[in-house]
């Protein structure tokens, strides 16, 4: 990643992509955290998981709670759908 843009915020030094300048809320924190532990698990199987959330994360720039909350829901829907 090059510099930090007006977009960025550091996170440990490092900056972070679509970051709005003054950072996330606590809970903006916590739902990328959240975010970034799924995104990290390498299995195989998350392979569609890793592509719903990270389309997520596109339709909701800097805003993690909300990419959070749209995939949650999402998932539940797909769940709920094939249970039915």
């Amino acid at each position: 990643m090059a510099g930090a843009g007006a977009n960025d915020a550091a996170v440990g030094g490092l900056a972070v992509e679509g970051v709005p300048a003054g950072g996330f809320t606590p809970i903006g924190w916590q739902a990328r955290e959240i975010i970034d532990s799924i995104l990290d698990d390498t299995s195989p199987e998350l392979a569609e998981v890793h592509w719903r959330l990270r389309r997520s994360l596109a339709a909701h720039p800097g805003s993690p709670e909300q990419a959070l909350l749209a995939h949650l829901m999402e998932t539940s829907e797909l769940v709920n759908h094939g249970a039915g």
